[in-house]
């Protein structure tokens, strides 16, 4: 009697063959790649409505208490959502205009530093000035050939964005308003026999509200602190350049110092001295040394338990995939992700690997008031 082949496929049908399992997976990541990859645009609307709605259900429900009707509660709560939003928005507008009127005076101010540089290289380095102009316009129209494609993706880029701000808080709104009905659905599932994918979702919601609401209270803290900061060196459109350095701490490690560079051009460019710009680099530090170790621990939290090396990771992975949007979502991303590896056990070790040890949570929250408290004991 002929030998039956073994069946790649266990009796509990899970595949026993580890090479078939290894392209099965990458399959589905490649798949799932793609996926995110195409549909960007829905996918980050939907991420970003589904964020706020997390963030403004607390306030719906308590609106719904008093006896509201649900239309009534979603819309009230969307509408103030929109004003604050526009409200930022019309600020930083009036500040931005007021920084554009100033542009041919900081224009002039260049100029002048350009050829005092120009100058010192041709002193220093005997670098003919002729040479050291026709350099600088030779790269400038390098520069000037490709602005018109930058120019066309910006307008396009800008486009999109704008539509996609705008059909966020219809969205939100929808969200809200069927609340019930994805309770509901979530709780039909075949496979939430004990209530995991309900307790996921919440944990997710939760999550998600927790970081918008420490990010939004980290940059009231940093535009307080930073604008502190430049009118403490006299720097001029010290409260701009403060909210927008706030504005860009969101994107983890490289925001901080992004926000610092049209600072020290304006310190550069509006003060005689270099020392201002070495200030303004001390004033970016200094607020960042305190958001690290008093702010962002107290605010924040846990809510996002991702060790340094897998939020690296995280930063360049969605941010190859989606672009800005990717570095402003990585961290809750994957945070949710990791919520997901949490339940499921065929992922809990990806989930730890994820993770951050609770001996190190611990010692963050605590660092350094506990460190200061056990000096003391030992006086």
């Amino acid at each position: 009697m002929a030998e039956v082949p073994p069946n790649p496929a266990s009796a509990q049908g899970r595949i026993s063959d580890p090479l078939l399992r290894y392209v099965l997976a990458l399959l589905a990541l490649i798949g799932t790649v793609a996926v995110l990859w195409f549909g960007q645009s829905l996918f980050v609307l939907m991420f970003v409505a589904g964020i706020f709605s997390f963030l403004l259900l607390p306030l719906c429900q308590r609106l719904q208490r008093r006896n509201w009707p649900l239309w009534l509660a979603a819309g009230v709560s969307c509408l103030l959502m929109v004003l604050v939003f526009f409200g930022v928005i019309l600020f930083m507008g009036t500040q931005y205009a007021h920084f554009g009127k100033d542009l041919p005076t900081l224009q002039q101010s260049l100029l002048t530093k350009v050829n005092d540089a120009q100058a010192f290289l041709e002193t220093r380095f005997h670098v003919a000035q002729e040479r050291q102009t026709a350099w600088i316009e030779d790269k400038l129209s390098d520069l000037v050939k490709s602005g018109g494609t930058v120019a066309v993706s910006l307008f396009s880029a800008t486009g999109a964005a704008f539509a996609t701000v705008l059909a966020i808080p219809f969205i939100t709104f929808f969200l809200l308003l069927m609340k019930g009905r994805f309770r509901e659905f979530f709780s039909r599932l075949p496979y939430n026999g004990d209530g995991t994918v309900l307790r996921l979702v919440e944990n997710i919601a939760g999550l998600s509200r927790q970081w918008l609401k420490g990010m939004l209270t980290v940059m009231l803290f940093l535009a307080v602190l930073d604008t502190a900061g430049f009118l403490a060196l006299g720097l001029e459109y010290a409260v701009l350049l403060g909210i927008t350095a706030a504005m860009l701490n969101v994107i983890p490690y490289i925001g901080p110092w992004l926000g610092a560079i049209v600072p020290v051009l304006v310190a550069l460019l509006t003060k005689d001295s270099a020392m201002y710009a070495l200030g303004v680099v001390a004033v970016i530090g200094i607020t960042q040394f305190i958001d690290n170790n008093f702010i962002t621990p107290k605010v924040v939290g846990s809510s996002v338990s991702l060790n340094p090396l897998a939020s690296m990771v995280a930063l360049l992975a969605w941010g190859s995939l989606w672009g800005f949007m990717g570095l402003l979502l990585a961290i809750p991303l994957t945070g949710m992700m990791k919520l997901v590896f949490d339940e499921i056990p065929g992922l809990k070790p990806w989930g730890y690997l994820l993770g951050e040890d609770k001996a190190q949570r611990s010692a963050k929250r605590a660092f350094p008031l506990s460190s200061r408290r056990k000096k003391g004991a030992k006086k």
